[in-house]
């Protein structure tokens, strides 16, 4: 079975760790709307975080790699520049091997397979467009770049609005157009739909491809009651005109999805879901151990 993931984030990475331990030739298409250049090099988080996942090497918090030290970041530290940016020395290395790559004209799904294939990785990741895409977050005061949102003011500001920058430009690799026209199953991983699958979405082309393709696509919520696993999902759903729950979700994918798995907590919302023309499944979402990530990969081959 073909299988593409569409994936952005720690939640997104451990389905996807799950999914890697099936039967399945695996396709990751990983969000670029929070790359971001930092200390020279061109950082990829979301790429970065699937890559290291599925390398069997990120950290323990879910992204950077495990082990890691952050000298670099306590030199630049001295010599007066801003660290707010957590970036240990062997994430550098990967990122600065990257910046490399893209200034000698590679295209970032080359520096991508190159990444991917040295550090071992068996499945392919692809970036879900090589054009510039920066998810920008507006806040009462200013306009932020989604890492100045999240990791430098913690996620903190009001929320008045998000777009997504170079979304219009942008198109989908050829890559990506041929994994999700080859595809058995699409797989919306749990991913904050605003700032991880949202910009995806946005790349112009992106959602056609997928209303388009003949695969099953089944969503993950990332939400339980109204409330995320982590993250700023359910602000960012509120500042964007959804309702931060389940059903909000299933309604940013109905246009494409044919199924989503909830929480059998949020049971209640089956039907409501149902009526938005997809079908509902209830299970337990929550990913706390391997034998969870697991459980719920089969489950979203099988819904």
């Amino acid at each position: 079975m073909k299988v593409v993931a569409i994936a952005g984030g720690t939640g997104s990475a451990k389905l996807l760790r799950g999914l890697s331990r099936l039967p399945i030739d695996l396709t990751v298409l990983a969000n670029v709307g929070d790359n971001i250049w930092a200390y020279g090099v061109y950082v990829c988080p979301d790429v970065d975080i699937a890559t290291y996942t599925l390398a069997g090497i990120s950290g323990p918090m879910g992204w950077g790699v495990a082990g890691d030290t952050f000298e670099a970041l306590r030199m630049l530290s001295r010599l007066g520049e801003e660290t707010w940016f957590r970036l240990g020395d062997m994430d550098m290395a990967v990122c600065l091997a990257r910046t490399e790559m893209l200034r000698s004209g590679k295209s970032l799904t080359e520096a991508t397979r190159r990444i991917t294939k040295s550090l071992g990785v068996e499945c392919s990741v692809l970036p879900a467009t090589d054009n510039q895409l920066e998810t920008r977050i507006m806040t009462p005061a200013s306009e932020l770049h989604l890492q100045e949102f999240w990791v430098r003011e913690r996620g903190r500001p009001r929320v008045s609005g998000v777009r997504y920058e170079g979304a219009r430009m942008a198109r989908p690799t050829p890559e990506v157009a041929a994994a999700v026209s080859a595809a058995d199953r699409i797989i919306i991983c749990p991913a904050n739909p605003v700032t991880s699958i949202g910009p995806m979405l946005a790349v112009t082309g992106f959602r056609r491809l997928l209303r388009e393709t003949d695969a099953h696509i089944v969503a993950l919520s990332p939400m339980e009651g109204t409330a995320p696993f982590s993250g700023p999902a359910g602000k960012l759903l509120r500042a964007t005109g959804s309702l931060p729950d389940s059903y909000g979700v299933a309604k940013l994918y109905s246009d494409f999805a044919d199924c989503i798995v909830i929480s059998g907590t949020d049971a209640s919302l089956k039907e409501r879901i149902r009526a938005l023309g997809m079908e509902c499944v209830t299970t337990g979402t929550r990913m706390r151990l391997p034998t969870d990530e697991f459980r719920l990969a089969k489950v979203m081959i099988e819904a």
